[in-house]
């Protein structure tokens, strides 16, 4: 057995030898490999560039070669030491750690290539359809059209209320010219207060036409909702839906005239101030004195002043207005070439579902042919085309670690299991106790010895003896007797050889041929 375990060491040691060389040839040809690359795509790279490039690999595959060497010496070496060669041992194992991580990690990006081309074309064709997608929807929201009434109606509103206030400042000088007065601070003050009521009721009843307008559409809403779900349930047949709906109709109340009740009192108090306020100016305004000439100058220049305003203001609202008719022209054009839009928006929309739906094809089944991302699927609980690259990245991270790790210590832990088979042989041949087991083994006997008491006891042993005696047996002796028997023959030849062919062998030895006067021949044996 421990002529076994020896050479079992030897093979095992001369493998780590052999991996160590491997990896470090496999080492070289990869930063090789990198340098020739990089020469190859270099315009201005010259051969010594890649000779210079290159010499660091020769003496980092060199390096990676002592491993052996060191991880035999930690093997044998004292404690002391161990700690300062396992850190020289760790640092030289980062060499094959590298050189194996670096090339799974470029087999995992080349496999994960493919899949990454097809996950960026889905991403670029989602995100156009998205933007095709919220413009149709925009296009359907949006009423051109309408917001070009709206703004016309608008403008046209704001040049009458401009129209109206310069118009009104108008009648207020008309109405001092023909009253041939003029105003006093108080009836000029009055005055003020009764336009300021008078603009607060505009106002107010503003508000109110909003309100009351805002509430009646949302009615109107509400309800056209409740008859088409009539409608629904009555071709459905459905009618308890039907008249459910129609219970709901009969509860709704329109809400205009409960806005408009609750503005009727303000509006009626600022009335009563309005009319209490014309009162005061109208008294005001008669007890003024009589207009000078100088004051009914400058009332009609402030006229004049108020018409040249006035027709400024008209010209610049009429070309608002014509601004807006254009935009309302245009918004018509426009809404009249959208349904061109909108289709080909639609046909582009639906070529790109077509794209989306081939590109799925290619890349679920690449997600589920990819062990990293079936070990994250079963990791995060997901199925392996839902793993996101972070995820995929980091069991990649973690696997060709661990293999990395495992193949960087493999030789120099191969070298010590062949170190240790060797010595464990070593010790099966040459097994001797230390001083330690021998002492410890003499004073167990030595105790034991003076434990045990010695007893003479008579015991009769039997013996076995052996005797010598001759014995004769008889033995039964074979005599040969030769007998001479005269054959006539001129040929002695002849005769032996049919003597040889018609005797046994046994016989034919002890036959002897003689010719007549005492010649003798000697048959063969």
């Amino acid at each position: 057995m421990s002529q076994k375990l020896a050479s079992y060491g030897q093979w095992t040691y001369r493998g780590a030898w052999a991996l160590e060389i491997t990896a470090s040839i496999i080492g070289l040809a990869t930063g090789l490999a990198l340098g020739v690359q990089a020469f190859e795509a270099s315009q201005s790279a010259t051969a010594m560039d890649l000779v210079l490039a290159s010499a660091p690999f020769f003496i980092v595959s060199i390096a990676e070669l002592t491993k052996i060497p060191i991880a035999t010496l930690l093997y044998s070496a004292s404690w002391f030491w161990k700690p300062v060669l396992l850190i020289f041992l760790l640092l030289l194992a980062g060499i094959t750690f590298e050189t194996v991580l670096l090339g799974l990690e470029r087999a995992g990006t080349l496999r994960e290539l493919q899949y990454e081309e097809i996950a960026d074309e889905i991403d670029t064709l989602t995100r156009e359809n998205a933007k095709l997608a919220a413009s149709d929807e925009a296009a359907k929201q949006t009423d051109q059209v309408a917001k070009a009434k709206a703004d016309l109606e608008e403008v046209g509103t704001l040049a009458n209320n401009a129209r109206k206030e310069i118009q009104s400042r108008i009648g207020d000088v008309d109405a001092e010219l023909q009253a041939t007065t003029a105003l006093t601070p108080e009836a000029a003050k009055a005055r003020e207060q009764l336009k300021d009521q008078e603009q607060r009721r505009t106002d107010l009843v503003a508000e109110r036409d909003a309100r009351v307008k805002q509430a009646v559409e949302e009615f109107e809403r509400q309800r056209d909702s409740y008859v088409e779900r009539i409608k629904d349930a009555r071709v459905s047949a459905d009618a308890a839906s039907a008249k459910r709906w129609e219970d709901e109709i009969g509860k709704l109340a329109n809400p205009r005239t409960k806005t408009e009740a609750k503005y009727d009192p303000q509006i009626q108090d600022l009335d009563q101030q309005i009319a209490a306020a014309r009162a005061e100016f109208d008294r005001l305004r008669l007890q003024s004195p009589k207009m000078t000439d100088e004051q009914k100058q400058v009332l009609q220049n402030r006229r004049v002043d108020l018409e040249k305003s006035l027709d400024e203001i008209s010209a610049d609202w009429e070309r608002r207005l014509s601004q807006a008719r254009e935009d309302l022209s245009a918004a018509q054009s426009a809404e009249a070439a959208e349904g061109k839009v909108l289709a080909a928006n639609q046909a582009r929309r639906d070529e790109i579902a077509k794209q989306l739906n081939e590109l799925e094809k290619r890349r679920i089944p690449l997600a589920r042919t990819d062990q990293i991302r079936r070990i994250a699927a079963r990791w995060y609980s997901e199925k392996p085309e839902q793993v996101s690259e972070g995820e995929a990245g980091k069991i990649a991270a973690i696997w060709f670690g661990s293999l990395a790790v495992i193949a960087g210590l493999a030789g120099p832990i191969t070298a010590m299991v062949a170190l240790g088979l060797q010595r464990i042989a070593a010790q099966a041949e040459s097994r001797s106790e230390n001083r330690l087991s021998r002492l410890i083994r003499r004073l167990l006997l030595r105790w034991r010895w003076h434990r045990v008491r010695t007893v003479k006891v008579p015991v009769e042993v039997p013996v076995d003896r052996e005797v010598e005696k001759r014995v004769e047996v008889p033995v039964e002796k074979v005599v040969k007797e030769i007998l001479y028997v005269p054959v006539l023959t001129d040929d002695p030849d002849a005769l032996r050889k049919a003597l040889n062919e018609d005797l046994p062998a046994d016989v034919v030895d002890l036959v002897k041929v003689a010719a007549k006067g005492g010649r003798k021949r000697a048959g063969p044996a």
